[in-house]
């Protein structure tokens, strides 16, 4: 099976080759605008598929979990999501700390602690937290969904589900 796959992958890139250089050849000798609207539409294709092969390659390592998360307020905009959003925080440290803040009604800020366990060592990078003192807010197994070329956690929660992206 894997031969097919090259020999249409092979196939294809002549086709896309010769179609190029025949397009740019009758474009050069008769200045005609046809040639280069067909050699556009050529490469519509192979542009999509290389487009795709980048964004696939998007690994969420270690290095990019590590950071600053709030609220994403986009997710269900409205008062209840800009209050989480003023209240709410958590970081996850370098040295595999969980720190999950909470501002209180007088102003100040409550911070509770946690270790972050990996339990995959390759990317995704997927991790569980263990609380010091559990925190009705803060979901052990955070899931992990990517889209956009960005990531966000969602955790499951007393408010429901709150959506996290990293800030910094």
């Amino acid at each position: 099976m894997p031969f097919f796959g090259f020999l249409f992958f092979f196939l294809f890139v002549i086709f896309v080759g010769v179609s190029s250089l025949i397009n740019v050849w009758k474009y050069v000798k008769t200045k005609e605008l046809i040639y280069l609207k067909k050699l556009g539409v050529i490469w519509v294709l192979p542009s999509i598929l290389v487009g795709l092969a980048l964004y696939a390659h998007f690994p969420i390592t270690k290095e990019h979990v590590v950071g600053l998360y709030e609220i994403d307020s986009s997710f269900y905009p409205g008062r209840n999501s800009d209050w989480q959003k003023e209240h709410f925080t958590f970081e996850i440290t370098k040295d595999d700390r969980f720190l999950f803040s909470e501002k209180l009604k007088d102003g100040s800020v409550k911070t509770v602690q946690g270790v972050i366990e990996w339990y995959r060592e390759s990317p995704p990078m997927l991790f569980r937290i263990v609380m010091e003192q559990e925190h009705e807010l803060v979901d052990q197994y955070p899931a992990l969904y990517r889209g956009n070329r960005k990531s966000y956690y969602v955790f499951e929660s007393k408010f429901g589900n709150m959506f996290y992206r990293k800030v910094q």
